[in-house]
């Protein structure tokens, strides 16, 4: 009986495609070539970054693109990142390599703070939502930068993660001891450096995969400490539910991972205020945003159900065992006298 639950157990979590629960066809006026993604909680609307130029646009419900800035630095958009307690849209150029922030109501620009360090090669940003913060990390080398963007902006700190490869995106994640997730896009390693210290690790999984985020090339906060990290054609959905671990994520009981076929793929990911997951995919046709949905609460619902109906099976298979089992020893007591009568009778014929 309990098979049946294994069963279905491997079949829940089994790989599997889970979109189209909210979709929106990108339909521009004249062919885009995007890079980022992020989600607007004022206008409740996606922004997107252009690879093409320093330009950001917006999409509507119905994929209409409108462009709501233009820098006049910089050779394109590297990545985008939304600070929504101050209402503030972060955006990080690349050649020359600056970083800017923007208000959300008007986009008029705040602060723009040139990145000399990174010489030229910009690869994601991410904000801390405490302070406000922002870290940029190096697509040319193996470090990321912690600046301030208020007034002239000024760099905080800089993190050395490694010498041999470049990194890309970058997500921060707050709790009792803050630290940031980013990715060498090369290799499809993730580290993870704690914010006051900067000790740096490799993140590694317990499922042994060879690279936490193969080809990765985008990664996002969902909620807690729930991660999730985008490779070409695969979705992968992380938690560290030990923060005393500083090397190890474990998987949640989302789907291990999404999957698109070729030749589609992943560029980018967001939230939406950090309850639904959203994967820009570009294909032959163009772009398209796709709503995530692992539906976890379903599974372990339907889960429970299964575990309960077996356990409930396997408690009246024993109840009737140990009826069976009873019934045999009440009909050999039975027996029994009969038995020495006959042995009785035997021995008086002899």
């Amino acid at each position: 009986m309990l098979s049946i639950f294994f069963f279905f157990l491997i079949f829940l979590l089994s790989p599997s495609t889970s979109f189209a629960v909210h979709s929106i066809t990108i339909s521009p006026s004249t062919p885009l070539r995007l890079s980022s993604l992020a989600w607007d909680p004022i206008r409740k609307h996606f922004i997107m970054g252009s690879s093409d130029g320093p330009t950001v646009f917006t999409v509507s419900d119905v994929g209409m693109v409108e462009r709501i800035l233009s820098n006049t630095s910089g050779e394109f958009v590297a990545s985008i990142a939304v600070d929504h307690v101050r209402h503030r849209l972060i955006v990080a150029f690349s050649n020359s390599s600056s970083v800017a922030a923007y208000d959300m109501k008007s986009y008029h620009k705040i602060c723009e703070l040139p990145l000399p360090q990174l010489n030229g090669c910009t690869g994601g940003v991410a904000v801390d939502m405490e302070n406000g913060e922002v870290l940029v990390s190096s697509s040319g080398s193996g470090i990321v930068l912690k600046v301030l963007l208020d007034g002239d902006g000024s760099i905080i700190s800089e993190y050395k993660i490694n010498d041999d490869h470049g990194l890309g995106s970058i997500v921060h994640v707050n709790g009792e001891r803050p630290y940031f997730l980013v990715i060498q896009t090369e290799t499809g390693k993730v580290f993870k450096s704690r914010s006051k210290d900067g000790v740096v690790n490799e993140i590694l999984s317990r499922y042994k995969l060879k690279t936490l985020a193969p080809s990765g090339n985008a990664i996002t906060l969902l909620s807690g400490q729930v991660v999730l990290f985008a490779g070409n054609r695969r979705l992968l959905s992380l938690a560290n539910t030990k923060d005393i671990d500083d090397r190890v994520f474990d998987m949640t009981l989302m789907q291990p991972y999404i999957s698109i076929k070729n030749p589609d793929q992943f560029v980018a990911v967001a939230t939406q205020e950090g309850k639904k997951a959203y994967a820009l995919v570009k294909s032959p046709l163009g772009y398209r945003i796709e709503e995530v949905e692992w539906s976890a609460v379903w599974q372990v619902y339907f889960v429970a159900v299964l575990l309960t109906f077996d356990v409930a099976v396997l408690f009246v298979y024993i109840n009737e065992r140990r009826k069976q089992v009873a019934q045999l020893k009440d009909l050999g007591r039975e027996a029994e006298p009969q038995s020495v009568e006959l042995q009785g009778k035997n021995h008086q014929l002899m």
